[in-house]
């Protein structure tokens, strides 16, 4: 039993060729296993579905296991072929010395290429069937064939599946690819736990089992994962590693997985994810490569995309070029798919009888509107890099920032890489700046150059309209985007003007921002009056004068004076609670405290009656300064007894 503190070690490689070229008998020949298992393939004499075989050894005084994915050769079967091949870690494409380069060698070939497929190897097989010289020409086509490709260096191994020659040899190269994988393992950054189920049964008196490759991440027995095809929640029940129990899972490695999920609910083709992982999308852009000779793909025809190991009818339709291989198109599928940055898609023709290309998704976050223009082709070059390089081109692309939730989800990154990319670019040269969302698990990443433009705009605005209301003491932050013609959102917005007030650029002075130095002008003859009337209210404490009143004491028109008080409330000098009642701010703090005294701090309500014998201050008064608090967000009515809002400013 392998333990849990050294895992096994696993390549996953796929057989690929034309039908009746030995792929199956050298999968039995290294394995020892028949991968055609059904009635009608043994009678047909051909793979028509996928087999799997392994090979378990040790090297090093490590577990190892060679898992194959013996695929179908025949034109017929290019399906479940794709579906075998779209997640593997190697390829051995198997070309009979006899035969040469057929028809489905070279399909084959070039979905291997298209799918960026570069470890593996040739086999020429039934080598005992043909001369030197034909070995040595169809060598020749096969190096001709694979030329330019990802298998253009792949070494080429003759094999005699009949006496077993030259398959020692091919299984030692295995081994070291094997070695080799796993050092690539060890240094990748892990993301979280995607598995791509290729197969779902389900076994009596264990319940529904799915095998397939996890492709990230990794995962512990009793964990809940969520199931791409219809979002439900899982329960794991068992991991099984090639007929060993196991606790764990990590990436790269092949598994049956027992799952509380019905069996008629899992397909091939659906992924079992970390819940924070299940974004299905309709739409994705992607960079596509056609084959030579292939027209490009019209808009509105659909055709067959094979992505993972799902088969959809999707639309394409062309965004545009950056000059490098391949141009960006956007593909709407009819239903629903798991993709992410970086996964492989296969494109075939409306008749599904030739492959056209492949591509690489490149963003799963599609904008609706602005897909063709040529800040959308930089911005969907900019992603092709690697994660740190970026994101670092986007800041500088993008005046609203990178969403770091976005970009970490598409490129299913760990919060530990996010936190590392975000802290490089905070510091010299870049000097992003990261700005924090209600909300959001990461921030927000703003190059400098965008910040300071966003800042200035934001200044600029609240400063221009310091100039056209000297008396106002302030502007709403409801008002900036109007005034500023920015297209940030709501959230950007706040957390801009937040982190302007840290910086001592902006001041709040209740619900209204105001630049630093600015203070309110207010006429000769308003401060005059307004003199009068101060020391009156502080006078008569928490029963001002009614309007009329403060008429008669001060002598002043009253026509003159609601115009004074209209001033006072605008600068906020004065607070109105009702039409013909007005107060000082510090006498409304006063009250705003015993309110809040009265309901300790939010845990109990009070009444009218309660409020008036603690203030003093008459009934009807009272229910306009509580309706004051109710309109203002300090306290919220329910029946007859008034409790603190939660969230209060």
């Amino acid at each position: 039993m392998t333990s849990e503190a050294s895992p096994t070690r696993t390549l996953t490689i796929a057989t690929a060729g034309h039908v009746d070229h030995g792929k199956t008998a050298l999968v039995r020949n290294l394995t020892g296993i028949d991968t055609d298992t059904l009635a009608e393939e043994k009678s047909r004499g051909l793979s028509i579905n996928l087999g799997f075989a392994y090979k378990r050894y040790e090297a090093d005084g490590r577990d190892c296991l060679l898992g194959f994915v013996d695929v179908p050769g025949h034109i017929d079967f290019i399906g479940n072929m794709l579906a075998g091949v779209g997640a593997v870690d190697a390829a051995v494409l198997v070309v009979a010395a006899d035969d040469g380069v057929m028809p489905q060698t070279e399909e084959h070939a070039a979905i291997l290429d298209l799918l960026d497929v570069r470890a593996g190897c040739v086999v020429l097989s039934k080598t005992d069937r043909a001369s030197k010289t034909r070995r040595d020409k169809v060598k020749s086509q096969v190096r001709q064939l694979l030329a330019g490709g990802g298998l253009a260096e792949a070494p080429v191994f003759p094999v005699d599946n009949l006496s077993g020659a030259g398959v020692e040899r091919l299984e030692g190269y295995l081994h070291r690819l094997l070695l080799g994988k796993h050092r690539r393992q060890a240094d990748a950054g892990g993301g979280r736990f995607r598995f791509l189920i290729d197969r779902s049964f389900s076994v009596r008196g264990i319940g529904t089992v799915v095998t397939g490759s996890c492709r990230a991440g990794s995962v512990e027995l009793g964990q809940s994962l969520l199931h791409s095809g219809g979002g439900g929640e899982t329960r794991l029940r068992g991991i099984r590693v090639h007929q060993q129990d196991r606790k764990h899972l990590s990436a790269g490695e092949r598994a049956a997985l027992n799952i509380t999920l019905d069996h008629s609910l899992a397909s091939r083709g659906d992924w079992l994810l970390d819940g924070k992982l299940h974004h299905p999308v309709s739409r994705f852009d992607a960079r596509l490569r056609l084959l030579p000779g292939v027209a490009e793909p019209r808009p509105n025809t659909r055709h067959h995309l094979h992505l993972g190991a799902s088969h959809q009818l999707a639309t394409l339709r062309r965004l545009g070029s950056d000059g490098k291989n391949g141009d960006f198109f956007q593909v709407k599928t009819r239903a629903p798919v798991h993709a992410l940055h970086g996964d492989r898609f296969i494109l075939r023709d409306p008749a599904a009888s030739r492959t056209l290309g492949g591509g690489t998704v490149v963003d799963i976050f599609v904008p609706a509107r602005g897909r063709e223009t040529a800040q959308r082709l930089a911005r969907l070059s900019a992603m092709e890099q690697p994660a740190e390089a970026a994101c670092r081109a986007l800041t500088e692309l993008l005046p609203q920032g990178i969403d770091l939730d976005e970009f970490s989800l598409c490129r299913n990154l760990g919060a530990q890489t996010v936190e590392e990319i975000a802290d490089k670019l905070r510091r010299a040269p870049a000097n992003c700046v990261a700005l924090r969302l209600d909300g959001a698990e990461h921030p927000r990443l703003l190059g400098a150059e965008p910040y300071q433009l966003q800042r200035d705009n934001l200044l600029a605005a609240v400063a221009e309209y310091h100039r056209a209301n000297p008396q106002r003491p302030g502007v709403g932050a409801s008002q900036l985007p109007a005034m500023t013609g920015a297209k940030a959102s709501p959230a950007l917005l706040k957390a801009l003007i937040e982190r302007l007030i840290e910086e001592g650029g902006l001041r709040r002075s209740g619900s209204l921002l105001r630049l630093p130095g600015h203070s309110t002008r207010l006429g000769g003859r308003v401060e005059q009056l307004l003199g009068k009337l101060r020391p009156i209210l502080q006078a008569a404490g928490k029963i001002p004068p009614r309007t009329r009143e403060l008429a008669e004491m001060t002598g002043v028109p009253l026509a003159e004076l609601e115009q004074v008080l209209r001033q006072a409330e605008i600068s906020k000098q004065l607070v109105r609670v009702a039409p013909n009642r007005h107060y000082l701010p510090e006498t409304i703090d006063e009250l705003a405290a015993l309110v809040e005294e009265m309901a300790d701090g939010g845990k109990r309500g009070f009444s009218v009656i309660e409020f008036r014998d603690a203030s003093g201050i008459g009934r009807n008064l009272c229910i306009e300064i509580l309706e004051y608090f109710d309109h203002t967000g300090l306290t919220r009515r329910d029946g007859n007894l008034r409790f603190l809002r939660p969230g209060r400013k």
